[in-house]
């Protein structure tokens, strides 16, 4: 293969990336760093002096090498700490930042300021400055989040991905294309056509080429076969060569299980991803979609919780983000309309993740009414107008509920999760392709695996039989206590016991639905499935506030493009971008997976 090699004395490689990181503690990071809430901002940082630009999609896993050959490689490929790229990257698919284990500033620029929100999953109490004002409010400030944390694992990760010396260790290469892709979906899910070909070849500088979505999703899954091809010959290495690899994935992979490390369990992580991706297409392109979806499984998809790819808190020695944004800043609380979800079916989820309110909330119109302190577990509704401050004095909707500080700090920052799998394979299995098994079992293996290994698992499934017998929802009306004007009654009207008679679309809704929740926090996903198939059902935004683009009644499709005061970006996205996305870039304007349809058969 022939390498660019561009020599770059005493240069500076340019890059995007977040500002700095505030102290620990302070109420708030987006008020002690104005830039961190803003665009990416173009900074600077010490490089290498060579910058390599292979072919990143190439992996020849048949390739010959020596005992003394690999080691030279491997010498090489530590010497200058491109190996150790690997940890970063990991990091940064979840809050990292400048090679810092995750934590909650670039978490919530990344998750909660926007997506969470967007997924009925959790809910801003307070407007940042003026620089939120409601849930869907367009703002370049907080816009570019996502991206942001793209950019930093696609910072950490090319540069192994296009080391010449990559090439003598095709398994690591595949790990490390994989590691690109699964972010590279993210993105894509989010704002549709990004540089993904420039970005992942190395390009240093504009002008990038806009990728469009469709040809993003058929590359990645390309890849992801190239990778399980590779992973798969391992078998075929010799002793010495296994124990080479076994030995790197033991010092950088820390998102597989750290207690073995197995090389079989990425191959159930490729496949898982692709199996996902079959899912976002289904209404584009079924048959393609059964096809992945098909290879997926019969391939070997993740089968086990200790299969599934995560960050271990308890292990690596951090706490999940969200429990400090929640608690410590005051920056997030529960949505009404995961509320309501979990109310409607009585899942005993809600008494382990969530506070009851921390203060009183005194109704707007009558005073003498009151929520008392500790009474309720108790959300936000999206839309709402917020408000200044972050402390209870200044802003009542600090005392909605808060995420329970011990069990969500402990909780992993999935990456592909056990009970992920099995809802993907419920849904295949409901739309008649093959998954192994049927669509029940997969539901209600689903549900029983939501939590496997967490702590309070033990109690989750003393319940569980309880719960996976319910035949109707319980007729709930969510009551804000500040505004009469905000309360409504649920939209969950499905039971959680399987019924072979009922419809198919009320059977994805029960399988989209009990995914959802054991999903959380992972709005990512979350948001894709209920774009695709509309569950689960949320609560409509009260005050859209957003770009104008958002039919009445619809919810938010996509977030702009970030880069509006980038010259640079805007020419890249008006010379392939827009053309890329196939329409204007708003709120409003669809991917191309999401199809708009009046069934999901």
């Amino acid at each position: 293969m022939i390498i660019d090699k561009i020599i770059m004395k005493k240069t500076v490689v340019h890059f995007y990336i977040v500002a700095m990181a505030c102290i620990i503690g302070l109420p708030s990071c987006l008020f002690e760093d104005e830039e961190f809430g803003g665009e990416l901002t173009e900074g600077t940082i010490e490089g290498e002096t060579e910058v390599f630009r292979g072919n990143a999609d190439s992996i020849n896993y048949h390739i010959d090498i020596t005992q003394e050959g690999l080691n030279s490689a491997m010498d090489s490929l530590r010497k200058k700490g491109t190996l150790g790229q690997f940890i970063p990257a990991q990091y940064n698919m979840r809050g990292g930042k400048n090679g810092e284990l995750p934590g909650p500033h670039a978490y919530q620029y990344q998750f909660s300021l926007e997506v969470d929100n967007y997924a009925g999953y959790m809910c801003l109490p307070q407007n940042f400055g003026g620089r939120m004002t409601s849930t869907y409010y367009d703002s370049q400030d907080f816009n570019g989040g996502a991206m942001g944390s793209f950019i930093q694992v696609k910072n950490a990760i090319v540069p192994v991905l296009n080391h010449p010396q990559i090439d003598s260790v095709p398994e690591i290469k595949a790990m490390a294309l994989m590691i690109y892709n699964y972010s590279a979906q993210e993105v894509a899910d989010i704002y549709g056509p990004f540089p993904y070909a420039d970005y992942k070849n190395n390009i240093q500088t504009s002008p990038f080429t806009y990728n469009p979505v469709e040809l993003i999703y058929k590359n990645i899954v390309s890849n992801i076969d190239t990778v399980v091809a590779c992973l798969k010959n391992f078998d075929n290495r010799p002793d010495w060569y296994k124990s080479a690899v076994q030995g790197a994935m033991y010092q950088y992979d820390l998102i597989s299980s750290l207690d073995n490390r197995d090389i079989r369990h990425w191959i159930g992580f490729a496949n898982s991803l692709k199996l996902r991706m079959a899912m976002h297409i289904v209404k584009v392109n079924p048959p393609l979609a059964q096809q992945w979806a098909e290879e997926a499984v019969a391939s070997g998809v993740i089968e086990s919780p200790v299969e599934q790819f995560m960050l271990n808190t308890l292990y690596l020695g951090f706490s999940h983000p969200l429990a400090t944004i929640s608690n410590l800043w005051n920056d997030t609380r529960l949505n009404a309309s995961f509320e309501s979800i979990m109310k409607s079916l009585d899942h005993p989820f809600l008494e382990f993740a969530f506070n009851k309110n921390q203060g009183r909330i005194f109704n707007k119109n009558d005073e003498s009414k009151f929520l008392e302190t500790d009474s309720m577990v108790i959300g936000l509704r999206s839309g709402i107008r917020m408000l200044e401050g972050q402390a209870y004095d200044v802003n009542f909707r600090t005392a909605y509920s808060r995420v329970d500080q011990q069990t969500i700090s402990l909780t992993p920052l999935y990456i592909m999760k056990y009970a992920e799998v099995l809802f993907l394979r419920a849904e295949g299995a409901l739309r008649g392709w093959n998954m192994g098994g049927s669509a029940q079992f997969f539901y209600e293996e689903g549900i029983k695996n939501a939590y496997e290994g967490e702590r309070f698992n033990s109690q989750y499934v003393n319940q569980i039989d309880e719960y996976m017998s319910r035949e109707q929802a319980i007729d709930f009306v969510y009551e804000d206590p500040y505004n009469d004007r905000y309360s409504l009654t649920s939209l969950t009207k499905i039971g959680v016991k399987w019924n072979d008679g009922e419809d198919n679309e009320t059977k994805l809704e029960k399988i989209m639905t009990q995914k959802y929740i054991a999903g959380f926090p992972y709005s990512f996903g979350a948001w894709t499935d209920i774009r695709r198939t509309g569950y689960p059902k949320i609560f409509p935004v009260l005050h859209d506030d957003g770009d104008g683009s958002i039919e009445a009644g619809d919810i938010i499709r996509r977030i702009p493009f970030p880069g509006d005061n980038d010259p640079a970006t805007q020419a890249d996205i008006a010379e392939s971008g827009l053309e890329a996305l196939g329409g204007p870039d708003l709120q409003g304007t669809r991917l191309w997976w999401d199809v708009q349809t009046s069934s999901n058969f």
